[in-house]
């Protein structure tokens, strides 16, 4: 049964002498693993540009609970992005942004609302035209909620510590190292209640970014070990000043 779907591409690899294996996140069937039979071939209507990291694409598709690899008939890009592949600074954060998602997205049923938070967000950032060296960092802290660790409480003198083990914030030190202290704390409750348009207005410095980078990036890998480490944060800082 052939069904449409929208998808965001995350990884694709060669496979044979013209095909691709491409793992996509729909939004119809979550994550899934599809063959593209000729895509590499210089007759093939689907052309491999389209299966770019990150591309947002429409696609009908062959699902079937036998087997792992699913078939699609057919793929256009849905939206082309204007600005992320010749921007340095929005490339870059759609790398680390895509190696992130790869490492984090392992369900196969559809989840329409973490698609389109994915989808829009992805938009924005192309479109942008303000200052985004906290859009990666804004991006994290609003995917754990979907992830199932979203901080929780707020700062506030009473609870001026971020405990990264528990994800919440705290009256005290707590007993081991994983967690941020007031000044970083105070910015990541911050980077929860602003929304995109807000995002630019916060006053972060580079040194506060690299550790609420740094530090969220340390409290996916408390809550989710299986992601291991994000080897695209090194060029990311150095891209971003």
């Amino acid at each position: 049964m052939l069904n449409k779907t929208s998808g965001i591409i995350l990884y694709t690899t060669k496979y044979a002498d013209t095909s691709l294996i491409a793992k996509i996140y729909t939004s119809d069937f979550g994550l899934q693993s599809y063959i593209i039979n000729g895509v590499r071939s210089k007759k093939s209507k689907s052309k491999a540009t389209l299966f770019q990291p990150l591309s947002l694409v429409e696609m009908v598709v062959s699902n079937s609970n036998k087997g792992n690899l699913q078939r699609i008939s057919e793929i256009n890009n849905q939206h082309p992005y204007v600005d992320i592949p010749y921007n340095i600074v929005k490339s870059s954060i759609a790398i680390f942004l895509n190696e992130v998602l790869y490492k984090t997205l392992k369900e196969e049923h559809a989840d329409e609302e973490i698609f389109e938070f994915i989808k829009n967000s992805l938009l924005i950032l192309d479109l942008k035209t303000d200052n985004c060296s906290c859009f990666h960092i804004y991006f994290l802290v609003q995917l754990s909620r979907f992830l199932g660790f979203y901080p929780q409480g707020n700062y506030s003198e009473e609870t001026k510590y971020f405990d990264l083990k528990e994800g919440r914030f705290v009256l005290n030190i707590p007993s081991h190292s994983n967690y941020l202290v007031p000044e970083i704390a105070q910015l990541f409750d911050n980077l929860s209640n602003v929304n995109y348009e807000t995002l630019a207005q916060l006053q972060i410095n580079k040194a506060q970014r690299k550790i609420l980078l740094q530090q969220i990036v340390l409290f996916y890998q408390l809550h989710m070990p299986s992601i291991g480490v994000i080897k695209s944060i090194d060029v990311l800082e150095e891209v971003i000043s």
